[in-house]
C-alpha cells in the first residue's frame, strides 16, 4: 500500500459514483435463489454459545451481562427507529436523544455538528471534539483533527446505534462526553431483499437496495445507496454514493464477519451569512464554490470463539483509506485547496469470562488494541489565473497503543460493583516536508479509571452511580496550530507550535432506569444527573476572519440532567418525550482572542460555552389509523417535535452580546403499507418555521469598513419527501 503523496493530482474515479452500477452490483443478491438453494436454518443447536451479540458499553463482543454497571446511561436506536424518521445522517439520528443538539456551521444538511452534553462531534476541523464514533469496533474519528465525516458512515446498513454516555473507558480513548457504536447488519434467516426509491423537495432523489440471507453456517448482506440533491440554498448540490457488504460464519467454533464499506461523495457547502444579508434572502451562498469530496474504503474483520470453560476470545482487525479534497472560496485573499490522504490499520484482542468469587459471580474482561495512522496534508493557494501553489505539506505517522481491563462483581444480592481501567500511549510525530527544520514529536500517555455501583433490588428498576475519567490527546492539526503569535490562515498553516496539553474529563453520574413489566410492558423511563469537570479543554480561537489558533483552557464543566419516557401500547400507539438540561461553563478566567474586539475578551468562571443550549426537548406520537386486514392496507401517522433553547454565539465566549434565538420545529409523516409495498410521505418543518441554528462573529468584507457582524446559518425550510419501497 502506497502511503506517500504521489499521485494526488486528483481524487480517483470510482464505479460507485454511477447509480446504475450501484444497483447492478446487487442484482445477483436480490434475485431469489433457485428452489434447491432454499435451505432451512441448519445452525447447530449448541452454537447458541456463540450467538452474534454486541454488548453495549464494550468495544468487542463479550460474555453476556458483563456490561451491567460498565456503561452508566446508555441509549439505543434500532434500524426501525432510523427508518421511521427518514434520517439522512448520524447527526439526524442522534437528535432524537435527550441533551443532543445539531447545528449547521458548514451550510450542508449532510454535515451537521452535534453537541451531546456540551461535547462536540462534527465534520468541522477546529471544533473541540469530545465524542468518539465506532463502526463495528473501529474508530471513525479522523486522525487529522478527530473530526467525524458523517457522510462516510453506512447509516442505511445499520442494525442499531448504541450510545454510551460519559467517558467510555472500555470502548476506547477520546470519549469525553460519549461514545457512539454503530453495529452493522448481517444476513439472517428468512432472507430479506428490499428496493426503495424516493424523491422530494430541492431536486432530491435517492435509490437504495439491500439483500441478506443465511444458508447453513454462512450468511451475507449487501447494501447500496445513491443520493443526489440540488440543495435549498444557492450552489449546494450534493452526491452521496455508498456501498456495504458483509460475509459471516457462525458454527460450533467461530462467529466471524468480514465487511467492506465504501463511499464516494461530493458535498457543496454554503456556510453562514451576515445577518444583514440573511434577512434579505436566506438562500444566498456568500462564497459559492466551497465543497468537500471524500473517497473512503474500510475493511473490518471481527471474530469470536469460546477458548475455555466460560472464557471467550474476541478479535478485531481493520484497514482503511481516505482521500479527500476540501476547496474553500475566500472573499478576502486567495482561494485554498486542501488534499488529505489517510492510511490506517490496526486491531484489538479481548478475553472475557465468568468465574466464582466468594460464592458470587465475577465477570471480567481484558484486552489490548493498537493502530497505525499515516496522515498527509497538502494545502494549496489557488490564484484566479495561475496553477495551484503548494503552501504547506506535512505528514504524521501516528501510533496508538492501549490496554484495558474491567470486572463487575455481585458483592451483595442485587448490588453489583464495577472496576475498569484503560491505559493509552500515543506517539504523534510531525514531519514538515517543505521545511524539515519545523518537524517535531509528541508523546502522550495516561491511565483512565472507572468505578461504579448498580442496584437492581426492585423488579424492572436499576439505579447506578459511577465515577469515570476520560482522556483526549491533541490532534495533529491542533498541535501544529497553537501559537498565538503566529496564527494559522484557514484552512491551516501548520508548524511545530508550542505543545498542547491533553484534555482530561472526570465524570460523576447518578441514574435510574425502569423497564415495564406485566401490564407496563411497553413503558421505558429513565433519569440521569451528571457532573463532568474538564481540565485543559482545547478551543480554536478565531483572531481574525480567516485565522486563529488552538489553546488550552484551564477548566470547563458540563453539568446537567436528562429524563426520558417512552410508552407503546398493545394496540401500537407510541408516545415519547425526553428532556435535557445542560450547563456548559468556563471554570477558569482566560483571555481569548475574538473578532469582536482586537484586545480580546476575558471569560470568567460561570460564562457559558457557545452553541450549547441550556434546554432541549423532544416529544412525539405515532399511531395506527387503519390496520391491515385482508386486502385492506394499513396506515400509520406520526408527529415529532423538538425545542432548542437559546445559545451564545461562537466568538462571544464572554456572553456579552445577544444570544441565538430559541426555536421549535415539527415533522410529520404518514406511512401506508400493503402486502410487500410501503409508501411513505414525510414533511420536515411542517409549519415552515424560520429559524437559525448556528451563529458566530466575523467581519463583513462587503460593507464599508469591514464591520464585524453576526453570521448565522438558516435552518432548513419546509420540505417534502415521498418514498416507495418493496420487500420480496
Amino acid at each position: 500500500m502506497d502511503c506517500g503523496l504521489d499521485g494526488w493530482a486528483s481524487i480517483p474515479q470510482s464505479a460507485i459514483r454511477n447509480p446504475q452500477l450501484l444497483i447492478g452490483a446487487l442484482l445477483l443478491a436480490l434475485l431469489p435463489p433457485p428452489a434447491g438453494a432454499q435451505q432451512p436454518d441448519s445452525l447447530p443447536k449448541d452454537s447458541a454459545t456463540l450467538a452474534p451479540v454486541v454488548v453495549t458499553g464494550v468495544r468487542l463482543p463479550s460474555v453476556r451481562e458483563l456490561a451491567r454497571g460498565l456503561a452508566g446511561r446508555t441509549a439505543a436506536l434500532s434500524a426501525t427507529d432510523l427508518d421511521a424518521r427518514g434520517v439522512r445522517s448520524l447527526a439526524d439520528a442522534l437528535e432524537q436523544l435527550p441533551g443532543v443538539t445539531t447545528s449547521d456551521e458548514l451550510g450542508a444538511t449532510g454535515q451537521l455538528d452535534v453537541s451531546l452534553r456540551g461535547f462536540n462531534v462534527s465534520p468541522v476541523i477546529g471544533l473541540p471534539q469530545g465524542v468518539t464514533v465506532y463502526v463495528d469496533g473501529v474508530r471513525a474519528n479522523e486522525p487529522a483533527a478527530h473530526e467525524v465525516n458523517f457522510d462516510l458512515l453506512p447509516l442505511e446498513d445499520l442494525e442499531r446505534v448504541e450510545v454510551v454516555y460519559g467517558p467510555s473507558v472500555l470502548l476506547g480513548r477520546n470519549a469525553l462526553g460519549a461514545a457512539v457504536n454503530l453495529v452493522t447488519r448481517r444476513g439472517a434467516s428468512p432472507p430479506s431483499r428490499e428496493l426503495e426509491a424516493s424523491a422530494g423537495s430541492f431536486g432530491r432523489y435517492e435509490l437504495k437496495a439491500h439483500a441478506g440471507a443465511r444458508h447453513g453456517v454462512w450468511d451475507y448482506y449487501v447494501g447500496a445507496r445513491y443520493e443526489r440533491e440540488d440543495g435549498w440554498r444557492d450552489d449546494t448540490q450534493s452526491r452521496i454514493a455508498t456501498l456495504f457488504a458483509k460475509a459471516g460464519l457462525l458454527n460450533h467454533t467461530w462467529d466471524a464477519t468480514l465487511s467492506y464499506s465504501g463511499a464516494d461523495n461530493k458535498i457543496f457547502q454554503a456556510g453562514s451569512l451576515p445577518e444583514s444579508q440573511l434577512a434579505q434572502d436566506p438562500r444566498v451562498n456568500f462564497t459559492a464554490g466551497d465543497f468537500f469530496a471524500p473517497q473512503a474504503h474500510l475493511a473490518v474483520l471481527n471474530a469470536q470463539r469460546i477458548v475455555g470453560r466460560g472464557v471467550q476470545l474476541a478479535v478485531n482487525g481493520f484497514g482503511r483509506t481516505l482521500n479527500s479534497e476540501q476547496f474553500n472560496v475566500n472573499f478576502v485573499g486567495e482561494d485554498s485547496r486542501q488534499r488529505t490522504a489517510t492510511r490506517q490499520a490496526g486491531g484489538a484482542v479481548q478475553l472475557s469470562g465468568r468465574l466464582g468469587l466468594a460464592g458470587r459471580a465475577l465477570r471480567w474482561l481484558a484486552g489490548a488494541d493498537g493502530a497505525y495512522q499515516r496522515t498527509a496534508v497538502r494545502i494549496f493557494a489557488v490564484p484566479p489565473s495561475r496553477p495551484d501553489s503548494l503552501t504547506e505539506s506535512v505528514r504524521t505517522n501516528e501510533v496508538d497503543l492501549g490496554a484495558f481491563a474491567g470486572a463487575n462483581w455481585e458483592i451483595a444480592r442485587s448490588l453489583t460493583a464495577t472496576v475498569a481501567a484503560r491505559y493509552d500511549w500515543i506517539r504523534l510525530p510531525f514531519e514538515d516536508l517543505v521545511d524539515p527544520s519545523q518537524s517535531g514529536l509528541n508523546i502522550f500517555q495516561r491511565v483512565s479509571p472507572r468505578v461504579g455501583l448498580t442496584w437492581t433490588g426492585l423488579p424492572g428498576h436499576e439505579v447506578y452511580v459511577s465515577l469515570s475519567r476520560g482522556f483526549r490527546s491533541p490532534a495533529v492539526v491542533e498541535l501544529a496550530c497553537s501559537d498565538p503569535s503566529s496564527t494559522c490562515p484557514l484552512p491551516f498553516a501548520l508548524g511545530p507550535d508550542p505543545a498542547l496539553r491533553p484534555v482530561v474529563a472526570t465524570n460523576y453520574e447518578l441514574g435510574w432506569h425502569f423497564r415495564g413489566l406485566g401490564g407496563l410492558g411497553g413503558l421505558d423511563a429513565s433519569a440521569t444527573a451528571y457532573w463532568t469537570a474538564v481540565r485543559d479543554d482545547i478551543f480554536f480561537i478565531a483572531s481574525s476572519v480567516t485565522g486563529g489558533y488552538f489553546q488550552n483552557i484551564g477548566a470547563t464543566r458540563r453539568a446537567g440532567a436528562e429524563a426520558a419516557l417512552d410508552w407503546t401500547s398493545r394496540a401500537g400507539l407510541r408516545l415519547y418525550a425526553n428532556y435535557g438540561f445542560t450547563a456548559a461553563t468556563f471554570r477558569a478566567t482566560a483571555l481569548l482572542a475574538t473578532t469582536r474586539d482586537p484586545a480580546g475578551e476575558t471569560v470568567a468562571p460561570g460564562d457559558a460555552l457557545p452553541m450549547v443550549p441550556s434546554h432541549r426537548v423532544n416529544a412525539g406520537i405515532a399511531l395506527p389509523v387503519v390496520r391491515e386486514r385482508g386486502a385492506r392496507p394499513s396506515v400509520r401517522v406520526a408527529l415529532d417535535a423538538r425545542y432548542v433553547g437559546r445559545q451564545w454565539l461562537r466568538g462571544d465566549e464572554a456572553n456579552a452580546t445577544r444570544r441565538l434565538a430559541d426555536y421549535g420545529v415539527a415533522d410529520a409523516a404518514a406511512t401506508l403499507t400493503w402486502r410487500s409495498l410501503e409508501l411513505r410521505c414525510m414533511v420536515r418543518n411542517v409549519f415552515d418555521r424560520r429559524y437559525e441554528n448556528f451563529g458566530t462573529y466575523a467581519e463583513n468584507p462587503t460593507r464599508p469598513g469591514n464591520p464585524v457582524e453576526r453570521w448565522l446559518t438558516p435552518g432548513l425550510p419546509r420540505n417534502l419527501q415521498v418514498s416507495l419501497s418493496t420487500d420480496f
